[in-house]
């Protein structure tokens, strides 16, 4: 789901980690909308009572059951029916009913938890055929099953090596009635999958037996799948879950852990009843007809694309040229091209050309990396602020920040905990001849200063420069993000310092204190500005003022 942009105003909001150790991880943050539970959902208190079967399930086997332990090995078949107890009324000598002698004796439901055919006559429950079709309406859909990942895997299938080490080539398999379909093979024990098996105008009631196998391949030397060993296999019924109102209204389908079954005697790892693996994974079904609005989840946590966090700070401004006669009330606005709108800083009014203009703000931007949509190029822009006319443009330039996504992206391919994810700034924060910034937590940022230009002016940086503007550029993955949150603006956490801006004018009358720091400040930059005049001056005064006095004195001794 997309990021609201006022989303990224706010610090990261710490929300529960579920994670092993507590810690958002990049898995973490994909799918923590969706409920997790370590068992299957019907063996959870929550859906177990919800999960009551639409049908009464029959097992079917081939001839008698010769071990009741394994008898759900034996099993060949399933029949799904709806089976409805019926009892006659007690009737007289006569053949009539002995509630009503002018009638026929009826058949009456009985529900498990009446007492006893008075009571079910009682409330009404005459014989009647059930239509089913009316209980069950047949609907097409579109069954979605999302496998994230096997672990706990018992080591099986092929017996092979490479450099004296085994290995494993592990896929899945996912049937549905006639449908079925297979994911990508992964070399390892307990493989990251991140697959979404897709099988669309199922029809329910129907074929509901969804089986799911964990597989080791052995490959062609085409690289394709030329004999497989079952690890282990499990199975979810879908009409249970379609015919739950609740589970059908939960947007956000709960994740569940599935334990990986071998009950076939023809696999080599032939073990009844024993867990061979665990696999996460959570199943959604839709009604065909809303299928296409709503788009499968992206999942990939270990794929083509990583969710990132741009963040910008602009720490101060300088060389400024003036818009309002010698001084310009400055803000800066950044556009990351393509995601959100222009995120602008506060203004720091009276700049003067060599004064520095001090922001310290930060700005925040959540995208994904790579996008064939988007370029990442930020467009920085100085501004000039006016209350009555339109604001001017003082300069701009734009930082193709493409490359620093990619090297972010590179450098925590394949992580999934924040502690081993790395961030990176536009410059190395190494190099000793960058300049750094602190935060209030004593954080230290490398930052640069860039030279911004106006068309109308000149492109060339060193005489047509308009405004130098320092900044911090540094890109990292949303889960490093949330594990090192940080607030936008000047706001905590990793707090910014206040800028120590000059006392702007006031009235006298409604801000008398700050008029007086303006007058002081205003008297001390005259003199800073004018030193070595004043300093001759005072000079010139104290030589007078000698010889003044020594020609007083000569007069008074009468010389």
């Amino acid at each position: 789901a997309a990021v609201l942009d006022e989303d990224d105003q706010e610090p990261d909001r710490q929300e529960a980690v579920d994670t092993p150790d507590g810690k958002p991880n990049a898995e973490w943050l994909v799918f923590r909308r969706h409920q997790p539970h370590q068992v299957p959902l019907e063996m959870t208190k929550e859906w177990n009572p919800l999960f009551e079967p639409s049908f009464d399930e029959i097992s079917l086997f081939h001839g008698r059951v010769k071990n009741p332990k394994r008898r759900a090995a034996e099993q060949v078949g399933m029949v799904k029916c709806k089976i409805k107890l019926f009892m006659r009324e007690d009737e007289t000598l006569a053949g009539k009913s002995k509630k009503d002698e002018s009638r026929d004796p009826e058949f009456y439901e009985v529900g498990p938890e009446d007492l006893s055919i008075h009571e079910a006559m009682d409330l009404g429950r005459p014989y009647r055929m059930y239509n089913i079709n009316e209980t069950y309406e047949e609907a097409t859909v579109e069954v979605r099953v999302y496998c994230l990942r096997a672990f706990q895997v018992t080591p099986g299938g092929f017996e092979r090596s490479e450099d004296g080490e085994k290995f494993w080539l592990h896929y899945l398999t996912c049937n549905l009635g006639k449908n079925s379909d297979e994911s990508n093979v992964v070399k390892a024990l307990n493989p990251n999958f991140f697959h979404v098996f897709v099988f669309k105008n199922c029809s329910i009631p129907g074929p509901s037996q969804l089986i799911i196998q964990l597989r080791d391949a052995k490959l062609s030397m085409m690289g394709k799948v030329d004999n497989s060993r079952l690890i282990g296999e499990t199975t979810i019924d879908l009409e249970d879950r379609w015919f739950c109102d609740k589970w059908r209204n939960t947007k956000y389908k709960p994740r569940e852990i599935r334990d990986l079954v071998n009950d076939d005697q023809t696999e080599p790892g032939f073990l009844p009843g024993v867990s061979q693996g665990k696999l996460s994974l959570f199943v959604d079904v839709l009604d065909q007809t809303k299928a296409d609005e709503n788009e499968a989840e992206d999942i990939q946590v270990l794929g083509k694309t990583l969710p990132m966090e741009l963040r910008i700070i602009i720490w101060n401004t300088q060389d400024t040229a003036p818009k309002d006669s010698y001084t310009s009330d400055v803000y800066v606005a950044c556009e990351l091209l393509g995601i959100g709108t222009p995120k602008l800083t506060d203004v720091h009014s009276g700049v003067k050309i060599k004064a520095f203009g001090m922001f310290n703000w930060r700005l925040k931007w959540r995208c994904k990396f790579p996008d064939m949509n988007n370029e990442f190029l930020l467009r920085v822009a100085l501004w000039d602020d006016n209350l009555l006319t339109a604001h001017q443009s003082i300069g701009e330039g734009v930082l193709p920040l493409k490359r620093l996504f990619k090297e972010c992206f590179d450098r925590n391919q394949g992580k999934t905990s924040p502690d081993d994810m790395e961030h990176v700034f536009l410059y190395d924060p190494d190099d000793p001849d960058k300049n750094y910034m602190v935060d209030q937590d004593n954080i230290k940022y490398p930052c640069t200063w860039f030279s911004l230009l106006h068309p109308n002016v000149g492109f060339n940086p060193a005489k047509d420069s308009q405004g130098r503007l320092q900044i911090t550029v540094q890109v990292m993955p949303r889960a490093k993000a949330r594990a090192s949150p940080a607030g936008a603006q000047r706001r905590g956490p990793a707090k910014m310092p206040e800028p120590g801006r000059p006392p702007q004018p006031a009235n006298p009358i409604l801000q008398g204190e700050q008029c007086k720091a303006y007058i002081a400040y205003t008297i001390s930059e005259f003199f800073k500005s004018c030193r070595t005049p004043c300093i001759c001056l005072v000079c010139c005064l104290l030589i007078a003022v000698i010889l003044a006095a020594m020609v007083g004195v000569r007069q008074g001794l009468g010389v």
